[in-house]
């Protein structure tokens, strides 16, 4: 849902997210001279180091990262969240 503050979304364990940076049209007569840059990070709390999850530098292809919201990953990289606990992607 969104509001003032951005989107909310409320995901239960098992669920997955895709985050897409969308490619741009191709360059041209009206195309921007220059592109907007995003790093999407992953942060549970305030004081927290902040988790990096995407870059979006790639404007002429698309990129996708896909979340799966698990209490355990069995990857050594991969993302855990806790249930009732909140999450920000900022």
């Amino acid at each position: 849902f969104g509001d003032e503050r951005g989107y909310i979304l409320y995901p239960q364990i098992g669920d997955r997210l895709d985050l897409v940076c969308p490619a741009t049209s191709q360059s041209g007569p009206n195309s921007p001279p220059e592109y907007e840059y995003y790093k999407l990070y992953l942060v549970c709390e305030v004081m927290g180091s902040p988790n990096l999850l995407l870059t979006c530098d790639k404007p002429n292809s698309d990129m996708r990262f896909t979340i799966k919201f698990q209490e355990y990953s069995p990857n050594l990289w991969g993302h855990e969240f806790k249930n009732l606990r909140d999450y920000y992607i900022i």
